[in-house]
């Protein structure tokens, strides 16, 4: 595989990138606990020769308050077991279970991605977490979560034991198809970057630019270096969403009609899920309410005051606020373009050395994952900068990945 290919995944959960997506005509939200639907997407993606699909998990309950929005209708599908199932009805296509080093044992990763691994022949990634929300720990027995530094300490003791049960496995009975599942990571701070470098071979990441790619891959190579690892067996895949047109003015007309589809109520209901804090009986006409927020949230005070402090400072309702929020989710890029544009920026960005792909959030599902495969992908194929065929049977071949390492405790 030439080194110039840009590497695809798919990150496919649930309603798609915005909150207000499920309400697109071209969306399907009544499919998300349907196999069907599954093997749609799951198609589109191989079609479109992505590497891997990736779906995430939520431990703790969802919804501002502990409820859950009927709105947002969000799948709480056990990752590991949709992927397995998924494997049945595709052939080459990577599958990456997010899964909680806090809340499992070694023993049961390694017996779970180990089963994973040979029922797919060998396309097992696990995005390792540690778990990060605060409302998680009262459902396992806790008061609070253990605080970040442990979290990550243990976290790498888990991953170091894991790797030996997978490599007594290879040495007990046959061996698994690569050896262990692809590691991977996404975690941001000091902490996340040091675990990702002595352990992940791909990392997922917001990158909102070409600079901030640049700089979170320079970093995350100069740290994966500075641990006696090789930079160019580690892939950095930041999101991806997009809202295609056959121009740029149609382009932003479409992520204006998606954004148009949420109202108030919407809104701050996104909000108070993202800040942990049930903002759903204050008036959107209203100033947010800064002190209420800071006593209710459960996350850390700090961070959260440097994201509302200087909207409340000027003045801004809540209602526009959360309005506000819900056009830049996760701080991911938001390609608003033609197909063409679209490739563009993508070999942009691998040219610059600014990531290694792209984890692609379909901005609604099935529709947004329909245009990208159907309208980009073939003009990066022309390009000879996307594969037309796979180039193996494993996860580890589509990425171009060297045998596994050990990990670095």
């Amino acid at each position: 595989m030439m080194d110039n290919q840009i590497h695809l995944w798919a990150f496919l959960q649930g309603i798609g990138f915005f909150p207000s997506g499920w309400m697109h005509p071209r969306a399907r939200p009544e499919g998300v606990f349907a196999m069907d639907y599954y093997a749609r997407v799951a198609a589109l993606a191989e079609q479109g020769r992505f590497d891997a699909i990736v779906f995430g998990d939520q431990l703790q309950s969802r919804g501002a308050g502990g409820r859950t929005p009927e709105r947002m209708a969000m799948p709480t599908l056990d990752p590991v077991s949709l992927l397995t199932a998924m494997a049945a009805v595709t052939r080459h296509i990577g599958l990456v279970a997010t899964v909680s080093t806090t809340y499992n044992t070694p023993e049961m990763l390694a017996e779970r991605f180990g089963t994973m691994e040979r029922i797919t022949g060998g396309r097992s990634g696990w995005n390792i977490v540690t778990t990060a929300h605060p409302a998680t720990a009262p459902n396992f027995g806790e008061a609070d979560l253990p605080p970040k530094d442990e979290r990550y300490r243990h976290a790498k003791d888990v991953v170091a034991k894991a790797c030996e049960l997978w490599a007594a496995m290879d040495q007990e009975g046959p061996a698994l198809p690569q050896g262990r599942p692809v590691l991977v990571q996404a975690g941001q701070s000091a902490d996340g970057r040091d675990f990702a470098a002595r352990t992940a071979e791909a990392i997922f990441c917001p990158a909102a630019t070409i600079e901030a790619g640049i700089d979170f891959r320079n970093d995350l190579r100069a740290r994966v270096a500075d641990v006696g690892r090789n930079p160019d067996a580690v892939r950095i895949m930041p999101g991806l969403s997009c809202v295609l047109g056959g121009t740029e003015e149609e382009a932003r007309s479409n992520h204006a009609a998606i954004l148009d589809l949420a109202d108030d109520a919407l809104g701050i209901e996104y909000l108070s899920e993202s800040l942990c804090c049930d903002l759903t009986g204050f008036d959107p006409a209203g100033q947010i309410p800064v002190d209420t927020i800071l006593a209710q949230t459960l996350l850390p005070k700090a961070d959260i005051a440097r994201a509302i402090t200087p909207a409340a400072e000027k003045g801004t309702p809540l209602g526009e606020f959360a309005a506000h929020f819900m056009r830049h989710p996760r701080g991911h890029n938001v390609f608003l373009g033609t197909p063409e544009q679209m490739a563009e920026m993508m070999i942009a960005w691998r040219d610059a050395g600014a990531c290694d792909g792209f984890t692609l959030q379909p901005s609604y599902m099935p529709g947004g994952l329909e245009d990208f495969v159907e309208q980009v992908v073939p003009i990066l194929q022309a390009r000879g900068r996307l594969r037309t065929e796979y180039p193996g049977s494993t996860l580890r071949a589509s990425l171009g990945l060297p045998a596994r390492e050990t990990v670095t405790a």
